[in-house]
């Protein structure tokens, strides 16, 4: 039986600047903009986690809780360049690799003491060659090693020999890909622990879930047979992706040129949840923070960025830019699974080589990577990175 072992970068973006700005050590910074800018915090030093800042909150929140925090501007290309260096040793180390995200990423091995040892090995190197620390977990599957190796962090080993016992202690929001909202509706079923699924009856769970009760049935056994933590997120209604521009603009081209941006992006999230919809929503925040959205039915499912910059290209000739524009946002909605029906859809082709290669580059070193030429009137591509959210 394989043990698949999570690898685990701590704080990635923090740990990459420290590692070049060893002065930083004593002192809370994160990588961001300035106090004033409307950008978020893209990774924490561990300093200034202390202080309750985290990803995701906006610069201003960071600086309004310490006042004294160091802000380093994002380099997008040095951390794909040092992502690539990381997984090179994972793969030199363990003869295989399967990235996850820039900082994340698994390998497999024939035994757990083969695991193990590799994984010390993957940890040593990385911290000398690198100098930075990951955290790893290993378990026999994925679902379970990714839970692991976020238990004993920052440079934390975590051996989980009992998935069962293990995953049944856990509540069940700290169960990875089970969403706020799941975790709502187990609550309101009285369900609050993970080994409490197990006993629930089944029929009233697919009332509940349908046929996601499965997953979360086999879940609570500490099973991943068929690699379902990619299918256990809440069930997704939506994708989406907005942008804050760093000045307010009424160009035309430098708003359909982030219309290109953003059906990039929310092209690359559809595909990594395995998801196509057929209704475009274009959101549109003016500089005074009115706020308006227009949607558009498509007579098909689509996922393709050119699909979704068509459509929303067609709702944003449709409306009138009153001033200028503060924020652009894109979302798919009405999504199905793309297993969830057979391929008679007579408007879909084969995806040509260049479009898996581009794919691959994505999965490989982030969303920002590779872009077309059309998205590229926003400039700053290592500011822009770090203010998409979903």
């Amino acid at each position: 039986m394989k043990w698949y072992c999570h690898v685990d970068m701590d704080a990635f973006f923090a740990s990459v600047e420290l590692a070049s700005k060893p002065y930083f050590a004593k002192f809370p910074f994160a990588v961001g903009g300035s106090e004033k800018s409307r950008t978020v915090v893209s990774a924490a030093s561990y300093k200034a986690r202390e202080y309750g800042i985290r990803a995701g909150m906006s610069m201003f929140e960071a600086f309004r809780k310490c006042p004294n925090l160091i802000s380093v501007e994002p380099d997008m290309e040095k951390y794909a360049s040092i992502s690539k260096e990381i997984f090179s040793i994972v793969e030199r180390i363990a003869g295989n690799v399967d990235i996850y995200s820039v900082d994340e990423g698994f390998f497999h091995a024939d035994s757990m003491d083969d695991a193990l040892m590799m994984a010390v090995e993957i940890k040593r190197e990385i911290k000398n060659n690198i100098k930075i620390t990951c955290s790893a977990g290993i378990a026999k599957n994925k679902l379970v090693a990714k839970m692991a190796s976020g238990e004993n962090k920052p440079d934390g080993l975590t051996l989980v020999e009992d998935a069962f016992s293990y995953i049944g202690e856990k509540r069940v929001e700290d169960v990875v890909g089970i969403g706020r909202q799941t975790t709502k509706h187990l609550n309101k079923l009285g369900i609050y622990s993970v080994k409490q699924i197990r006993d629930y009856p089944m029929d009233i769970l697919r009332k509940h879930f349908n046929s996601y009760a499965f997953i979360l049935r086999e879940v609570s056994y500490g099973r991943d047979s068929v690699n379902m933590m990619w299918n256990l997120e809440d069930e997704i209604k939506s994708v989406g992706n907005t942008h804050t521009m760093e000045k307010d603009t009424m160009d035309r081209k430098t708003l359909l040129s982030l219309l290109s941006i953003l059906s990039e992006h929310v092209s690359f999230r559809m595909k990594k949840h395995n998801v196509e919809g057929n209704t475009v929503t274009l959101t549109v925040r003016y500089s005074d923070f009115r706020t308006f959205t227009k949607q558009k039915k498509v007579q098909r499912h689509i996922s393709s960025p050119d699909d979704i910059q068509l459509y929303s290209k067609i709702i944003f000739d449709s409306i009138e830019i009153a001033m200028p524009v503060r924020l652009l946002g894109i979302s798919v909605s009405n999504v199905r699974s793309i297993g969830e029906q057979m391929k008679l859809d007579f408007y879909s082709q084969q995806k040509p080589p260049i479009a898996e290669a581009v794919d691959e580059i994505r999965r490989r070193y982030g969303e920002w990577a590779i872009m077309k030429a059309r998205s590229l009137e926003i400039k700053d591509r290592n500011v822009k990175g770090r203010r998409m959210t979903v």
